[in-house]
């Protein structure tokens, strides 16, 4: 009975080793060539986890199956620092050729849950924040300008972010939106209002900013129910189908996103700083193309999980998504990122992400 149960604990054990070492590899096909690594890449940290459970049960049994696991994980240990740091600062002095950004979506100010109303009293959390923190830059996603008593935009023209545009032409200041103490030298529109970035006078340099937000996945209540049923072993094969089919159909539009962005990336010459809501993990297809271009200011200078989306899976807030950082802050390799923080706010389902950011001297 005891080889019989190390066996069945074996075949178990490849099987979580396989998914894990699947779950790495998304950056290194297309998902419109093969989907399933990107698939996989979602649940990197959590089959981390189940192959570490593995080493331990093993080393109880004081067999040698321990190392399966170990090597499996040591083979891709690269992706550890992408989901954990240790150490790490929050904040640094501010200096005269340092910037401070932050990116947060907004989520229309409407807290973690669509149908709460406390739109103004999150404009006022959301004001405090930028009163404490005082960043230069704002990157903001799903934003919108008015609450019913509290103009934002206004106020925030009042503390110095007189300089500002939006990825909609007509001036309406709502959705994907740049706020800047820096005086803006051009706007560019990406193919649509979720995509844009300026080009800012910082001292003698220009410097380009970009506001992202990629395709969500546009789950609704049945999607939500749907992951949490699976996540208890209830999986209803019609609806799982359908909220595959939507997480392919997104996985495969961001893919398509990267084509978008990737000659903007590619320019080498400009320092730049890319800001948003990604909607994708470090593990996923689009974030490890970016790494060929950028670097991960959380992998510099960030600490812990740092989860910035904390969405729920259903109205009720029994069950909350799985930790994902998707709110980033990138920046090119002629900069350096000095402190990274994350705030923790009920004021949307995202993190606000703050980073200090200066240009490399050699």
């Amino acid at each position: 009975m005891k080889k019989i149960f190390k066996i069945i604990l074996l075949i178990l054990n490849i099987v979580a080793l396989l998914l894990l070492l699947g779950s790495t590899m998304a950056g290194r096909k297309a998902p419109s060539h093969f989907i399933w690594f990107s698939l996989l890449s979602y649940g990197y940290l959590y089959l981390l986890i189940v192959n570490v459970v593995f080493i331990v049960v093993w080393l109880a049994l004081s067999s040698k199956w321990f190392l399966l696991s170990l090597v499996g994980i040591l083979l891709r240990y690269s992706f550890l620092p992408l989901y954990f740091q240790i150490g790490g600062t929050e904040s640094v002095e501010p200096e005269a050729n340092t910037l401070k950004v932050l990116t947060f979506n907004a989520h229309h100010f409407h807290g973690v849950e669509v149908t709460s109303d406390r739109t103004d009293s999150n404009m006022a959390v959301f004001l405090k924040i930028v009163d404490d923190e005082r960043p230069d830059l704002m990157a903001l996603q799903e934003y919108i300008g008015h609450g019913d008593s509290v103009p934002l935009t206004e106020q925030l023209a009042r503390r110095g972010y007189v300089n500002m545009t939006s990825g909609y032409d007509n001036g309406s200041m709502s959705g994907e939106v740049i706020f800047s103490k820096l005086p803006i030298l051009r706007v560019v529109r990406i193919e649509g209002p979720s995509k844009l970035y300026v080009n800012l006078l910082w001292g003698e340099d220009t410097l380009r900013f970009y506001c992202l937000h990629l395709n969500s996945y546009g789950l609704d209540e049945s999607d939500h129910k749907q992951i949490h049923d699976i996540s208890h072993g209830n999986v209803d094969s019609l609806t799982g189908r359908s909220t595959l089919h939507k997480f392919r159909e997104t996985i495969v539009e961001h893919e398509n996103e990267w084509e978008v962005l990737k000659p903007y990336f590619d320019n080498r010459g400009n320092l730049s700083i890319v800001a948003g809501d990604f909607n994708e993990t470090p593990a996923s297809y689009f974030y490890q193309q970016c790494k060929s271009y950028l670097k991960d200011s959380y992998c510099e200078v960030g600490q812990g999980f740092s989860t910035t989306y904390h969405g729920s899976f259903t109205k009720s807030r029994n069950t909350t998504f799985p930790a994902f950082r998707i709110d980033m802050i990138l920046h090119t390799p002629d900069m350096e990122a000095l402190s990274y923080k994350r705030i923790k706010s009920e004021m949307s389902d995202h993190y606000p992400v703050i980073v200090t950011l200066r240009k490399n001297e050699n």
